[in-house]
């Protein structure tokens, strides 16, 4: 009779992750007794054994080639479980919830009827954080009694979880402008059904009454909302028997630098593109990028949703990302850095990540008041910011502040007299992005103040709009002369900003700025109305999704998994769209990561491709609602970029290449050949005196660059 052989998985969610018996922890112990036989896997489903939180994890024991899972006793550290795992005859599996985990090590030891036992090492954190992303910000104002959930109960902003329920009306949408809604609250779920309750149908046909439930709750010390269709007169709480066993998680914008917990409202998970379609939904004051900026953050945050999900609601099918703008970023920052978490994207607004380099428009828009700029056409100034008329401006007032040190606002704290201020608070909060990153970045033994990454030497500002002959030589030079830099605390400074090289470093490293490593095996939508030529200029330049393919068949050989779309922008305010592809992205989507689950092959760039719908290719769709199909290109010509035209942005007008993935550029000798103009002797002079170690050399990688070090990092 054959030995029993035991074998361990870790998993997180639907990506389970085999990895072997012994390769689970060094301290693992195994035995078998002399008459076992079969074969047993122990399986952490909710999250990867060692990155369990809350003091629970849902697991499942199968056993199978003999072996019988009714006949194996589990504990938990040498105790019996508070509650015994459920027995299913049909797969010859246990599942369950593991509670009462101890914070460090536990062990969950499965012993066989013959005396053989296999151990498996959860290691458990506090529901609290962090787990991987380093020590917690301080301060850190609590928003829970404004978003509706009553007091803090401790000093990392916990407040008790709360169940609602809502319904949609067949009636009108109460409310106007986004804030419009069909949605209302249910008061007495167990009471009489509304009059005007409507019905939906889910993708996989289930009629059932529109009644939502919200749960709202603390994780991380981020108010979290988790909806799903739910008849409270089933009186089966947890049954969910609207939901279609698809999560799909939505990220907000911006990229913000505050003290707090950022707020949010009960409705604001009230959804009807994905209820009605039966999905789970879930937000996260953490997952939206204008409270802290920080993707290793907001992903260790989104592991551990992700986790309460599993436990509570079991193991979705796919899980799907949805979110414009730093919504956008989020979704691809956080797969590269954490893959696994998010099976499918839909990145709207795109921008490749939050390291843009906005600081160039504030040098731009700050030179231009000068005495020497204002002189400057606004056609001379779009040429050399590449943007069209306005986007400049728009960048300076929205995220330029986010380098400075004491823009009391950028903190978002009650109490001001926190804020740094260089003379009256030298040692008071600073409202900057390295400083929501200080974990990543490390500090200054200097100044104390975190590591920045930005810089711009060796910068040509202008170069194609000088080779262009859009601007003179004196133009030119005077721009780069008197462009200047940012100090440490974001003021407008002569000299020109030098980065820090071990920030610089850590910004790769860390997969903070995307280099799309590990974005091939996930299908990407990224889709948008065209807002180029919004006045007074709107930030979300199409060509940012051009970028990010160059980076992903840089990183990958292949951009084979994104699809690029784009439509009309709405004609006015209040208007809608004449094509909301919201929608059509979710359709389409939907069918792609349904064709992957149904194949049991293992997850490879190659079965993302393979299962590609036929209507998920590049397109763009006509003013009048009509859709063409055209691969996405750079090229002016096509009919795509006439109906639609390109811009660009300083970095690239300047001679970046089209990843625009240099932080800090490699230098080069000034050298006047290189130029498509002429240059006077004086002229070569004062060129040389300006770049006195050389210009940017967009041929080499940028200094420090690097793809991620590795996934799941800690901090």
């Amino acid at each position: 009779m054959s030995q029993l052989r035991i074998r361990v998985l870790a998993g997180c969610g639907a990506f389970a992750l085999a990895i072997g018996s012994l390769a689970v922890a060094p301290a693992l112990s195994q035995s078998a007794g002399a008459g076992a036989h079969g074969k047993v896997e122990v399986k952490v489903l909710s999250s990867r054994y060692d990155l369990v939180s809350g003091g629970d994890a849902l697991v499942e024991v199968k056993a199978s080639e003999g072996a019988r899972a009714s006949e194996l006793k589990l504990s938990l550290n040498g105790r019996q479980l508070l509650t015994p795992l459920k027995f299913d005859a049909a797969t010859n599996t246990l599942r369950g919830l593991v509670t009462g985990l101890d914070t460090g090590a536990n062990w969950l030891q499965v012993r066989g009827p013959a005396g053989y036992s296999v151990s498996q090492p959860l290691v458990n954190h506090p529901i609290t954080g962090p787990i991987l992303s380093g020590p917690h910000m301080t301060p850190y104002e609590c928003r829970t009694e404004q978003s509706g959930l009553g007091p803090a109960t401790d000093a990392s902003c916990s407040a008790p979880t709360k169940y609602e329920w809502f319904y949609k009306s067949t009636g009108p949408a109460t409310g106007t402008g986004a804030a419009a809604t069909q949605f209302k609250p249910l008061a007495n779920p167990k009471g009489a059904r509304p009059a005007d309750l409507a019905t939906t149908t889910t993708i996989d046909g289930r009629n059932v009454p529109y009644i939502v439930r919200v749960e709202s709750g603390v994780i991380n010390r981020a108010i979290y909302r988790l909806a799903v269709l739910d008849d409270p007169a089933t009186d089966a709480f947890g049954a969910n028997e609207g939901w279609n066993n698809r999560l799909a998680v939505t990220f907000g914008g911006g990229c913000g630098t505050q003290y707090n917990q950022g707020s949010n409202g009960v409705q604001s998970i009230l959804s009807d593109l994905y209820l009605a379609r039966g999905f789970a939904y879930l937000n996260s004051t953490e997952l939206v990028n204008q409270q802290h900026c920080n993707q290793v953050l907001q992903g260790e945050t989104l592991m551990m949703l992700k986790e309460h999900f599993v436990e509570k609601y079991g193991v979705p099918k796919w899980t799907v990302g949805t979110g414009g703008s730093g919504g956008a970023i989020q979704q691809m920052v956080i797969t590269q850095m954490y893959p696994g978490l998010l099976d499918g994207l839909q990145p709207s607004l795109s921008f490749p990540d939050s390291s843009m380099q906005t600081a160039d428009c504030g040098l731009l828009q700050n030179f231009w008041r000068t005495r020497a700029g204002k002189a400057w056409s606004e056609r001379k100034k779009d040429a050399v910011a590449g943007y069209s008329n306005g986007t400049c401006g728009s960048w300076e007032r929205s995220f330029v502040r986010t380098i400075q040190a004491g823009f009391a606002d950028g903190c978002a704290v009650s109490d001001k007299s926190l804020v740094y201020d260089p003379k009256k608070n030298p040692k008071g909060i600073r409202c900057t992005t390295q400083e929501m990153r200080v974990n990543i970045y490390g500090k200054d033994p200097k100044t104390g103040f975190a590591r920045r990454p930005i810089d711009n030497i060796g910068i040509q500002y202008g170069l194609k709009a000088l080779n262009d002959k859009d601007i003179s030589v004196e133009e030119f030079l005077t721009l780069n002369e008197k462009v200047g830099g940012n100090d440490i605390d974001g003021a407008f400074v002569a000299k020109r900003t030098v980065g820090d090289e071990t920030a610089i470093k850590a910004i790769y490293a860390s997969g903070t700025f995307n280099t799309f490593k590990n974005l091939d095996a996930v299908p990407i939508i990224n889709y948008r109305g065209y807002t180029d030529t919004t006045t007074p200029g709107d930030i979300h330049d199409r060509h940012r999704d051009l970028t990010i393919r160059a980076r992903l068949e840089k990183a990958t050989g292949s951009s084979a998994n994104q699809v690029i779309w784009v439509a009309d922008r709405a004609p006015g305010q209040g208007q809608p769209a004449k094509v909301n592809l919201a929608p059509i992205a979710l359709d389409a989507i939907t069918k792609w990561l349904d064709s992957m689950a149904a194949d049991p092959a293992p997850l490879t760039p190659a079965k993302v491709v393979k299962h590609k719908p036929a209507d998920a290719v590049d397109a763009y769709w006509t003013p009048d609602g009509q859709r063409v199909n055209e691969v996405a290109s750079w090229d002016p010509d096509t009919s795509w970029n006439k109906t639609y035209p390109i811009h660009l942005e300083p970095r690239l007008i300047a001679g970046a290449p089209i990843t625009n993935d240099i932080m800090k550029c490699a230098l080069k000798p000034v050298n006047v050949a290189d130029y498509s103009v002429s240059f006077s002797k004086s002229q070569q002079a004062r060129l040389k005196k300006i770049f006195p170690g050389g210009v940017c050399d967009w041929s080499k990688p940028g200094v420090g660059y690097s793809t991620i070090k590795g996934t799941y990092q800690r901090y």
